[in-house]
């Protein structure tokens, strides 16, 4: 006992001063929100959600060199008809970090934000994602190893994924479905398919081709300038979105110059994650008080199979500049263009890449007076005339609750990528609190 006693004595200052090295910290991010959609849309599906979202955030640190940090997500919506979007978890961030004096080392589940335009990101890849709503998007965590140095000009990271998510659809009876004019992906898109009004989506078999998910990497090559910032990457892996093949029965009903089919209620997805290599640029620019960003990339779909897309060049260009409201506020505007050319065009009612083939963005988010924040944005796909506007306004009480109520609007025509979700037009009010 006397022996442990000294052991202890010895051993407390060591033990004081790596408590006073070690930091931490756990935060708990809470959202309750309802949400209205104007119209129904299909049979049996929801016309109003209910939904809890929970998100913790531990952060443990040590000196400089150990970090810990854990940020799952968890959202209950225990209404919803469509029985796998009822309750969602993610581990999404859940790592460790050693940071080294110019590199650091880093395992677990990470988000990677590669690129630099907002709401269309061409360069947005590695990541898996969920689309229970294909216009807004989550991204699911990617178990990796990942490896970043910094030089004197110019940093670089490599990425290691040994086997990747692959994209969680929406579910057998979602709203989110198209249920309207589908065209599926078919040598020389030859085939069209006309919906009942009354559609039930069942998933068949999800095959995976020339092993897409395992062994995803990726690479970033970057460089930090006084007036402009460029980047390289690179990116081999399973692709943001499978390809989707109807099984259908029905009647034909018209031989020219394309088959036409009325199909009976009852249609079943089957899903083919497919391998792409992509290669890509992002530059940003600050002068004049504007942002000038772009960004593009060349994809090629891997392997022989004859329903794969080919190529893909994509490219976004964007500006940006932030405007102040006198004292109280501040606003960010963004105006962006997207452009993709493709060896074939995709008539997929289910791709969400094609809604931006050619298409503007406007948008701005600002605060007001540090207690009221708001956001605009509006898209309009100038190929098939089809537009999207949300609108968003927050109200902070008690510098704790935040409530917001957002509005969406979708028109377009019913055999658009974005005119399909035409009678999604929805209403919401959440009430958030951070703990």
């Amino acid at each position: 006992m006397r022996r442990l006693l000294l052991l202890f004595l010895f051993l407390s200052p060591e033990l004081a001063a790596a408590a006073r090295a070690t930091e931490w910290s756990l935060h708990i991010d809470t959202k309750a929100e309802a949400v209205y959609f104007a119209q129904e849309y299909g049979e049996d599906t929801n016309n109003d959600q209910y939904k809890l979202e929970l998100d913790p955030n531990y952060d443990w640190r040590y000196k400089e060199s150990f970090r810990f940090f854990l940020k799952p997500v968890f959202v209950a919506d225990p209404g919803n008809k469509s029985e796998e979007e009822r309750y969602f978890f993610d581990a999404t961030e859940a790592f460790v970090r050693y940071q080294g004096d110019t590199f650091s080392l880093q395992a677990g589940n990470s988000l990677f934000s590669w690129g630099v335009t907002d709401g269309y990101n061409p360069l947005d890849v590695i990541n898996s994602k969920q689309y229970f709503d294909p216009l807004h998007s989550r991204k699911l965590g990617a178990l990796s190893l990942v490896f970043s140095q910094g030089l004197e000009h110019w940093d670089y990271d490599i990425v290691y994924i040994p086997r990747n998510r692959g994209a969680i659809l929406p579910g057998e009876k979602s709203r989110w479905l198209p249920r309207e004019v589908l065209v599926p992906e078919t040598p020389g898109n030859d085939l069209v398919l006309l919906l009942p009004p009354s559609l039930r989506y069942h998933y068949g078999s999800r095959d995976e081709l020339e092993n897409a998910l395992d062994n995803n990497f990726a690479f970033r090559l970057q460089r930090r300038g006084d007036i402009f910032d460029h980047s390289l990457s690179y990116f081999e892996g399973t692709a943001s979105f499978p390809f989707v093949q109807p099984v259908v029965t029905g009647t034909v009903v018209e031989v020219s110059p394309k088959t036409v089919v009325q199909v009976d209620p009852d249609v079943t997805l089957n899903l083919n994650d497919y391998r792409i290599r992509q290669g890509g640029l992002a530059f940003v620019a600050h002068k004049w008080d504007f942002l000038f960003k772009y960004a593009t990339s060349y994809s090629q779909s891997l392997g022989d199979d004859r329903r794969l897309p080919g190529w893909t060049h994509e490219s976004v260009l964007a500006l940006e500049k932030t405007f102040n409201l006198g004292s109280d506020g501040i606003v960010v505007a963004v105006l962006q263009h997207s452009f993709i050319n493709s060896e074939r065009e995709n008539d997929s009612n289910l791709s969400v890449t094609e809604i931006f083939r050619r298409a503007w963005m406007i948008g701005g988010k600002g605060t007001w007076k540090e207690v009221w924040n708001f956001s605009l944005m509006g898209l309009y796909d100038s190929v098939r005339y089809s537009h999207f506007a949300e609108v968003s306004l927050g109200r902070r009480f008690f510098d704790a609750w935040l409530v917001t109520a957002t509005g969406n609007v979708i028109d377009g025509p019913s055999d658009a990528p974005l005119g399909v979700y035409g009678k999604n037009d929805s209403y919401s009010l959440a009430i958030s609190r951070s703990f």
